[in-house]
């Protein structure tokens, strides 16, 4: 029964093993962290926690079939996070409760990193990148504690996704 309430975690895991097996370089992983400070600012926008799910699900299909089609997921993404921003921005939410409002600078330091790294080194990259999991995992584990901004299943997930898979990058990086 105590496994079955954990299956968040276990999503985790299977998502990092999933992330694990196509990496080529730990840049390759800087999208999750982009998408990751996405979907937690849209919910901290729409001030609806279990929009994660909807929003993770739609992204994961998004940028499946854009890679399919051979097209880069980047400059929508970028450009779909600067709107998201904006609206968020124009509607208040930097008056909001203060985990709802640093969801903005999460955005733009997340995001800044995962672009940044992409233009660096394998190594250098892949580290930041790293860097950028193991931090957003921090900030699950306190939207977690709180039960604020994310659905809890979203943030316990992500936190078990995100240190897993940074501290994967590492050990793929300086093992290679």
């Amino acid at each position: 029964m105590a496994l079955a309430r954990r299956w968040p975690a276990g999503l985790g895991v299977a998502f990092m093993v999933f992330n694990v097996l196509g990496l080529q370089d730990g840049r390759d992983a800087a999208l999750v962290v982009f998408l990751a400070a996405l979907i937690y600012l849209a919910a901290a926008v729409t001030g609806r926690p279990g929009v994660v799910w909807p929003l993770f699900g739609t992204s994961v299909v998004a940028v499946t079939v854009l890679r399919l089609l051979g097209l880069e997921p980047w400059p929508g993404l970028v450009g779909g996070a600067v709107c998201v921003a904006v609206v968020g921005l124009a509607g208040g939410l930097a008056r909001r409760p203060a985990l709802d409002a640093a969801q903005a600078p999460a955005m733009l330091v997340f995001g800044a990193v995962s672009v940044a790294a992409l233009s660096l080194s394998p190594v250098v990259g892949g580290c930041l990148v790293a860097a950028a999991l193991v931090g957003h995992a921090v900030l699950d584990v306190v939207l977690w504690r709180r039960n604020k901004v994310v659905a809890r299943s979203m943030a316990e997930f992500c936190a078990v996704l995100d240190l897993t898979l940074g501290v994967a990058i590492v050990v793929l990086t300086f093992s290679a």
